[in-house]
Order: C-alpha cells, then sequence, then structure tokens
C-alpha cells in the first residue's frame, strides 16, 4: 500500500467566490502567473499562459488528472486539500464561513468519483469556532477523513487558545485528525514576499510554532486523544525538539504542559519524510521512528517532490519501508 497525503486541488468553482478576497489568477507586468488572495499576490511561475496551461493546473483541478498521476507512480490513496491561501481566517466571518462550506462541498465532490483512491482534509472558518464546530460534523457527514488547519493567527488566536476548545472536542467526537499546513505569513497584510520567503522558510518555522503551541500550551493535556500531522518534515522541531523542550524545563512564561514533550511527539504526532537533504531526513527517520512518518510530498506545491523516491533514498527494512509507505497512513487517517 502506498499512501500520499498532501497533495492540493484548485478547484474551478471555488475561484472569486470570496468576493473581494477572490481567489483569481493574474497576468503579472512580466507576464508571470499570480495569484490574488485580498491583499496578497504570489507570484507562482515566470509565464501566465503556459502555467494556465501546463500539466500542474490541469492536475490539481481535475480529479481524473490526478487519479492518473497515481497510477504513473503506483500510488493506491490521495488525501487533497485546498491551497492554504484558501484559508481566509483573516477574512470576515460573512466571507469566511461560506467560503470554507463550499469548498468542502467542492472536495467531496471532487473525490466521489474515485472514492477509493482521493480523500479530503476539510477546511474550517477558524476564525469562528461555532462555526467551525458546525463545520467538523457536517464534513465528517461529507467524508472528510481530517481536518486541515493553518499553524497559527485564526483571527488572532492560537492553537492554545481555549476559545477553541469545542473544536477539539468536536474533532474527538468525530475522531478526525488534524492536518497542519502553514500559510504565508503576509497573506493578509499585502507586505512584500521577497523571494517568496514566507513559503520557503516561513512554513517550517510556522509548523514548528504550531508545535510548540499545542504541546506547551497544554492542548494535548486537556485533548490527549487528539492526533495531528504536521507537513514538511514537521518543520525544525526534530533539529531544535531540545531548544523547545528547554521552554518547558526552565518554565518559561505560560508554558501549560504537564509531560515530557517526547511523550506527546510519540502518542500524538506523525510528520512526513518531505525533507529535500538526504542527511536531514536520515536524521529525522532516527528522531521519530518508522512508526511515525508518512509520504507527503506537497504535490501541486511549488516544493513538489517524488517523495517515495526520497523515501527509497533511505534504504530501510522492507517492514519500516511498509510503514511509511502507507500502512501508517492508513491507521493514522482511518483509510
Amino acid at each position: 500500500m502506498k499512501v500520499e497525503v498532501h497533495g492540493h486541488a484548485v478547484l474551478a468553482d471555488s475561484m472569486g467566490a470570496a468576493g473581494e478576497y477572490g481567489p483569481e489568477w493574474l497576468e503579472g507586468p512580466a507576464g508571470e502567473a499570480v495569484l490574488r488572495v485580498g491583499p496578497y499576490r504570489g507570484t507562482l511561475a515566470p509565464s501566465y499562459h503556459d502555467f494556465i496551461n501546463s500539466d500542474i493546473v490541469a492536475q490539481i483541478s481535475n480529479p481524473v488528472r490526478r487519479v492518473e498521476w497515481l497510477d504513473q507512480r503506483g500510488i493506491d490513496k490521495m488525501i487533497v486539500t485546498i491551497s492554504p491561501l484558501w484559508y481566509l481566517y483573516w477574512a470576515p466571518a460573512e466571507i469566511g464561513v461560506p467560503f470554507a462550506a463550499l469548498n468542502n462541498d467542492l472536495l467531496a465532490n471532487y473525490c466521489s468519483s474515485h472514492s477509493d483512491r482521493l480523500h479530503f482534509a476539510a477546511t474550517l472558518p477558524m476564525q469562528d469556532a461555532a462555526a467551525s464546530v458546525a463545520e467538523v460534523s457536517r464534513a465528517a457527514d461529507l467524508g472528510a477523513v481530517a481536518v486541515n488547519i493553518g499553524t497559527s493567527d485564526f483571527g488572532g488566536r492560537n492553537f492554545d487558545d481555549q476559545s477553541l476548545w469545542p473544536i477539539y472536542e468536536e474533532l474527538a467526537k468525530r475522531d478526525l485528525p488534524i492536518l497542519i499546513h502553514p500559510y504565508p505569513a503576509p497573506v493578509h497584510d499585502g507586505a512584500e514576499d521577497r523571494y517568496n520567503l514566507s513559503w520557503v522558510l516561513g512554513y517550517v518555522y510556522e509548523e514548528s510554532v504550531a508545535f510548540a503551541h499545542l504541546t506547551l500550551g497544554g492542548v494535548l493535556d486537556e485533548f490527549p486523544d487528539l492526533r495531528v500531522y504536521i507537513t514538511h518534515g514537521g518543520g525544525v522541531v526534530p533539529y531544535q525538539f531540545g531548544r523547545i523542550e528547554a521552554a518547558r524545563l526552565t518554565n518559561q512564561p505560560g508554558v501549560r504542559a504537564k509531560r515530557p514533550l517526547r511523550e506527546y511527539l510519540e502518542r500524538n504526532f506523525i510528520f512526513d519524510v518531505h525533507v529535500h537533504d538526504l542527511k536531514a531526513r536520515r536524521f529525522l527517520v532516527d528522531f521519530m521512528g518508522a512508526d511515525r512518518l508518512v509520504v507527503g510530498s506537497n504535490v501541486g506545491g511549488w516544493d513538489a517532490a517524488e517523495c517515495f523516491e526520497m523515501l527509497d533514498e533511505l534504504q530501510l527494512s522492507s517492514a519500516d519501508y511498509a510503514k511509511i509507505a502507507g500502512d501508517n497512513a492508513v491507521s493514522f487517517f482511518n483509510l
């Protein structure tokens, strides 16, 4: 069994569905492809026309093309989410709530024609906790296998904010894990994002912040069965884990964690092997163990990689390979 847990779908009916926030494709002044969401503009490709007509756009918008992509690689299943630029946590609830519901309907429909191969993680309007609780329930009924949440700033709140507790209670009730994926930090203020560093470096920082909020913030003491997948190898958590643990050991202000962070890591988290450097990837396997890793390649994203080839490079035992390639994902996401 091979399972790809990190792929994105950008669906035509979501374009322009958030009013002033778009989203929309634009052609930049130099002919480049630009994605606008509210004030944010992200440059995606050097040529607008080549990008719009490319295989990558066809794959992220068409489930038939997506399944063909899976077949070419011998992959059995994939979990898809919206683009993180679609979260709209910074938008008014009257825009963000229906936009999240629309995208979950579209994702459910996207997966329905190949329901044995394609699964989706639902988005939530995290600026409105009550609406998010209702959407968890609705998305579960639509067939979601997880919920896809950003890393921080949910209408000014973070994972450790107790106003979000009802969301976690509903997730526990529905036995749905969280798929954590960052969004670009300047997305809602229009600030310059030189070199797209909010993607390149900001994402791994934000993933680590999310881990810290969930552990140091005591969330997993209140909800010990909450399951959390963090993309891109868990950010910098494997490489600076001791530093995060030091925040607990030295009683930094506000820390509510009741146990060593390693206990939460081994009980509640999985990461993927989407780490481009082979030495770092080997350390990741040593740090997490084969039982706590899956394959997530950011399919449709700027840094998409052939992560099953990355897994091959690790030269693992057949048992460990099988766990990471698919067995862990099947168990974690109840596939």
